[in-house]
């Protein structure tokens, strides 16, 4: 067997690992800044002025451009993409959970159980 192959694969998993502990890092950070920043008095106050009704109206434009005769595609497109960013971002502790699953499946994957 050729040994430079069995090289070349060690070198790509050690790449894949490192960007995978690096991604943890970070996962770990957000997660902690996610959290202070949901219990805080400014989130609540943004949370109030910009996204409380984001993604119910989303929701009621979606439909209504979607029941009409000839709905455009790219204003659903525009419409289905300003709603997923709503839902993501609107609730704090969705998205703190959101970054939660993928830390846990990088730790499972790669064999961290901190």
């Amino acid at each position: 067997m050729n040994n430079s192959f069995i090289q070349q694969e060690e070198q790509s998993d050690s790449l894949v690992r490192e960007q995978a502990s690096e991604r943890e890092n970070n996962l770990v950070r957000l997660i902690e800044t996610v959290g202070r920043i949901r219990e805080s008095k400014d989130w609540c106050s943004l949370k109030e002025s910009v996204f409380d009704g984001q993604v119910s109206r989303l929701r009621k434009e979606l439909f209504a451009e979607a029941k009409k005769d000839d709905p455009n595609p790219n204003r659903l497109n525009r419409i289905t993409g300003e709603l997923k960013w709503a839902e993501r971002y609107s609730d704090l502790k969705k998205y703190e959970d959101s970054l939660r699953v993928e830390l846990q499946a990088i730790r499972k994957r790669y064999g961290k159980t901190e």
